[in-house]
């Protein structure tokens, strides 16, 4: 994917730690004027066909340090924008002055969500560098158990097993992911299908097609949860990070709250 700069320097108004995605004129406008003071015209960009994101690395004490937003890789789902941060080189006298790092980039607009990654500095490894998903996949587990049969352990038992793991793995990413999306997604069938048989209990003295209905809806949900589980294991323990439509979003918000810090 193409990233067009559209603004980077070290002196931007905004003097906090901050990714930002922007997707409608007016937003750009707000941003701008934040960035580059009240009033600033901000350059032109075609909202229906790009979005313009933008890393700021908050107030820094002196000048050399430096921010940028390398990369951007598309994935099931969105797409990634690696952002890389650098500290003044070893060596060097840098003026003692209070600086704002910044980069401003236009990206064509994708089809999914934006998810921001840290890239570490520049030139470590950068060719070499795994995907934080692949690393978080790799770090070590507070249970001692592989982190895809973690996973996969998850979903044994429906969201029972999804809040075991999430007591077991305080910080693991990816494991408690899939702890989460069982707890929400096979819960929520559950507790949809308890709801029906509960209906039909209550509307046998009173309407027998009532129950007749309720059965059904219960048995095509008892299917699809069915479906949903071999497929949520069968994902987790080859190493996926599978979403589900809604709460994959959420389980993957939930996972990556300050608790769940592990880092690749």
């Amino acid at each position: 994917m193409t990233l067009a700069t559209i603004a980077r320097g070290d002196a931007s108004r905004i003097t906090d730690r901050r990714r930002v995605v922007v997707k409608s004129p007016e937003d750009w406008v707000a941003l701008w004027a934040a960035h580059a003071g009240p009033g600033a015209t901000p350059p032109a960009v075609n909202f229906a066909s790009a979005i313009v994101t933008a890393a700021f690395a908050g107030q820094r004490p002196s000048a050399g340090y430096a921010i940028e937003i390398v990369g951007a890789v598309e994935e099931d789902g969105g797409t990634r924008l690696v952002v890389e941060e650098r500290p003044p080189a070893a060596g060097m006298v840098g003026a003692q002055l209070l600086t704002s790092p910044f980069h401003i980039v236009a990206v064509p607009r994708p089809t999914g969500d934006i998810r921001w990654i840290d890239g570490g500095q520049r030139g470590v490894g950068r060719a070499a560098r795994p995907s934080p998903e692949s690393g978080s996949r790799r770090a070590p587990t507070a249970s001692g158990l592989k982190p895809t049969t973690a996973a996969a352990l998850a979903y044994l038992a429906g969201p029972l097993s999804g809040a075991i793991m999430l007591f077991a793995e305080p910080s693991h990413r990816h494991v408690r992911f899939h702890a989460w999306q069982s707890v929400l997604a096979l819960g929520a069938l559950g507790g949809a299908m308890i709801a029906c048989y509960v209906l039909a209990g209550l509307s046998l003295l009173y309407s027998p097609t009532a129950v007749t209905v309720l059965i059904r809806i219960a048995t095509v949900i008892w299917g699809a949860t069915i479906v949903v589980w071999i497929l949520c294991v069968w994902r987790a323990w080859a190493g996926a990070t599978w979403k589900l439509p809604v709460v994959g979003r959420l389980a993957e918000r939930l996972a990556t709250s300050p608790r769940a810090t592990a880092a690749p």
